[in-house]
């Protein structure tokens, strides 16, 4: 059954997953989507934006599809709906009402962003009550220890006076949220 899936709706819903799943970006959503029940339907993550240092290839079995510069992910569904030769067989997954009245104008599934997510929380819950876990978690890559003192060296980290003013930047904040503090980088 194909899934469209409004990606960015999806991931700016908050409250619904739990802090061990919270936050996650377009190759998170992919991964649970690919450990829930909808792991062996043609999902497709339609994305807002240029595909600038994102992921473009399939995800654990879960395409992505970028509306580029000119066009917003709404439209890219809008299209693939229309397109659709059998629209009672794709589900459309949105948070805009837009797309999904005109989902629902085609008899297209209708899962809003809240259903979809709580969907994929009770999945991963279920996983891990049962004691599997996400089949494709990417592993964390270790360094040894000479490249760790070198990235330190690198980046100032052995310097109390570099680490003080990388302590004051994290209290404070960074500068671009504050725009009357002209401050460069640097000065901070």
């Amino acid at each position: 059954m194909p899934v469209l899936v409004d990606a960015n709706n999806i991931l700016h819903v908050t409250g619904v997953l739990p802090p061990d799943i919270a936050g996650v970006d377009e190759e998170g959503l992919a991964q649970l989507i690919a450990d829930s029940r909808y792991r062996g339907d043609a999902v497709c993550l339609v994305c807002d934006g240029p595909r600038r240092n994102r992921p473009t290839g399939p995800i654990a079995g879960v395409s992505l599809r970028y509306s580029g510069a000119g066009k917003t992910a709404d439209e890219i569904i809008a299209n693939l709906v229309a397109q659709c030769t059998a629209p009672r067989r794709l589900t459309v997954v949105s948070g805009d009402r837009t797309v999904l009245r005109d989902a629902r104008k085609r008899r297209c599934r209708l899962l809003t962003a809240t259903e979809f997510l709580e969907t994929l929380v009770r999945d991963h819950a279920a996983r891990a009550k049962s004691g599997t876990t996400l089949r494709h978690r990417p592993q964390t890559p270790t360094m040894d220890p000479q490249s760790i003192d070198a990235w330190r060296a690198f980046f100032g980290l052995d310097d109390p006076l570099a680490l003080e003013r990388l302590a004051r930047a994290a209290r404070e904040g960074p500068a671009h949220k504050r725009p009357h503090d002209r401050r460069t980088p640097r000065a901070l």
